[in-house]
């Protein structure tokens, strides 16, 4: 599917730009103080949101250059395995809905391997999104194998850890097993042969 927002972007330098889906894109995150001058022209381009995957490497400096640069700032802390599993949970409705507005740039430091989790999440637990739009995984790449331990380790732990209460506000069936475990198979599938 064509991205036309990736297609504008392709001519500022940001490091591992790549479409996610047809309606946002993914990088390094812009956070170096080097780097400020890109925000302004990533609005122009038509990004009109900045999500931030960091963890421990989050700050608050990045999100005020965010906000004076016109975009809106939105923040989730994921990675493979350190942050509390109830923390992603509780906050992947707003990331859903964030990543369905579209016109999004997401990013952790590299844009590689937190940003992969992310979009794996999405993809896996969102139900909107449709079972044959399986996003590219390209931070988890060695020698161009996929690696998804990481990725699995996280899916996995989410799934593990889905209450009721977590399906009802995600919108997702009561037995939720069976379909998590045909979309993890079918990302991890569709990936390998990338």
């Amino acid at each position: 599917m064509k991205n036309t927002l990736y297609e504008r972007l392709q001519a500022l330098p940001i490091t591992d730009l790549a479409p996610v889906f047809d309606h946002g894109v993914r990088g390094r995150t812009m956070s170096a103080s080097s780097c400020s001058w890109l925000l302004p022209k990533v609005r122009e381009a038509g990004v009109k949101t900045i999500i931030d995957l960091r963890t421990a490497d989050h700050t608050d400096k990045f999100c005020k250059k965010v906000h004076d640069a016109g975009l809106a700032y939105r923040h989730i802390a994921i990675d493979s395995e350190n942050t509390d599993v109830r923390e992603i949970l509780s906050s992947l409705p707003d990331f859903f809905a964030w990543m369905d507005e579209g016109d999004f740039y997401i990013a952790c430091a590299m844009g590689l391997h937190r940003t992969d989790i992310a979009i794996s999440i999405y993809y896996v637990f969102h139900p909107s999104v449709p079972y044959d739009r399986v996003p590219e995984l390209r931070g988890h790449r060695k020698h161009g194998i996929l690696r998804c331990d990481d990725i699995a380790r996280r899916l996995n732990s989410i799934m593990s850890a889905l209450t009721p209460n977590d399906n009802i506000r995600m919108g997702l069936p009561d037995d939720y097993r069976d379909e998590f475990n045909r979309r993890k198979k079918h990302l991890f599938a569709i990936n390998s042969v990338f």
